[in-house]
């Protein structure tokens, strides 16, 4: 009997087989982003700016996108996503201007989040509840198995074609993620479960929003953004460039390992621990894992020990990434799975825009180690939070 997990033509390999070009086009251009924009003679506040483009652009995206998604099916959003992200890339490699790159962001941002919430559902509906967490573990995995060769390949390549070039490769890979998704075969489930109207209703939000449990879980994914992007998207690059003097392919090095370990936690550890501890247990654990290795960083004092302390980071990265996604699908019913996604994902695309931001404004001041004890203080707090809200389901587990 042929395995399943082979079985190209299933909606979990072709989705997950988009997510490796998809994570490969953009962890080429993660190392050198913050240099790029750097590279138009602009503060680091307008780095922070245009780094935070991507998720002011992704939090007006995210409920019409989950709300169009519940309506007209995943498929298309998937194609979609993917063809605008590749046009963004061109945009942002050609720019001219920091203007013309947050613009190219800000395009890349809604592409995202189409993508992004179209690929998570179907992952979960195509999954059982006890499987679930583990198949998006899986396909998060593929993600970070380009991100361990991505961003060292990003700083190499970056230093033989040019910053600009790099940008037009990725878009070539978000092409080749669109092709890859065309080919999915809707099934008859995904279509039954859609509502008739795509507009929601004032009990739909009232349903959502009112859960505890469903608020938990969204400022989790919220804690899990702002720490990507605040520390791995924006911290590490420039504190190792100009408080560290570290190269870009010396920066790229430590993306890699950090994704190594985060890939190797998503494949064998995490669904592991979920079955150990539950879910609501895992979830506060992984907040509390990300937030001493947060403190960690900030003893770092060379490219060793930058590269050494990254190792606790992708342990709570792995640990946290698939947990918010199968809660949320939990909580969720299937005529408003798409809406309830895009609520969790615009709050946790709140972190993508703050994160950056205060980067920038705490490194304008001189003191980036105070971006590093904000950051491990926040997260901390937020895993206290999460506990009590989950503290019933945590100990009858």
């Amino acid at each position: 009997m042929k395995s399943r997990t082979l079985d190209f033509t299933s909606p979990m390999m072709l989705i997950s087989l988009s997510q490796f070009a998809s994570a490969m086009a953009f962890t080429l251009t993660d190392p050198i982003l913050p240099l790029y924009a750097a590279s138009f003679n602009i503060s680091y506040d307008l780095v922070g700016i245009v780094l935070s483009s991507f998720g002011f652009t992704r939090i007006f995206c995210e409920i019409p996108g989950g709300l169009l998604m519940d309506k007209t099916g995943r498929k298309s959003l998937l194609v979609i996503g993917f063809v605008v992200i590749a046009i963004s890339q061109v945009i942002g490699g050609l720019a001219r201007s920091y203007v013309e790159l947050a613009i190219s962001r800000m395009i890349i941002g809604a592409g995202s989040a189409l993508e992004l919430t179209a690929s998570v559902t179907i992952i979960g509906e195509v999954s059982t509840e006890e499987n679930r967490q583990r198949n998006i573990a899986r396909y998060q995995s593929a993600a970070a198995s380009a991100q361990i060769i991505g961003p060292t390949l990003g700083g190499v390549v970056s230093q033989i074609i040019g910053l600009r070039n790099t940008f037009l490769i990725s878009a070539l890979l978000s092409a080749a993620g669109a092709l890859i998704v065309s080919k999915i075969r809707t099934q008859d489930k995904m279509k039954s479960d859609r509502p008739r109207s795509i507009l929601p209703t004032t009990s739909d939000f009232k349903t959502i929003l009112g859960d505890l449990r469903v608020i938990a879980v969204c400022v989790s994914a919220f804690a899990m953004f702002l720490l990507f992007s605040s520390i791995r998207g924006t911290m590490i690059p420039l504190y190792g460039a100009n408080v560290l003097n570290l190269s870009s392919s010396e920066i790229g090095l430590i993306f890699s390992c950090t994704s190594i370990v985060i890939f190797l936690v998503l494949a064998f550890v995490t669904h592991r621990l979920e079955g150990v501890f539950g879910r609501a247990r895992l979830l506060t654990i992984s907040l509390l894992v990300c937030s001493l290795a947060v403190a960690v960083i900030s003893l770092s004092s060379d490219f060793t020990t930058f590269i050494i302390a990254s190792i606790p980071l992708g342990v709570g990265f792995g640990l946290l990434q698939p947990t918010p996604f199968a809660m949320i699908i939990d909580l969720s019913k299937p005529a408003n799975r798409g809406l309830m996604m895009g609520i969790m994902r615009t709050i946790a695309d709140l972190g993508i825009i703050v994160g950056p931001i205060v980067v920038g404004s705490l490194m304008n001041l001189g003191q980036p180690l105070w971006v590093f004890y904000l950051i491990a203080m926040i997260i901390g707090v937020l895993s206290i939070l999460t506990w009590i809200v989950f503290r019933r389901h945590i100990e009858k587990a």
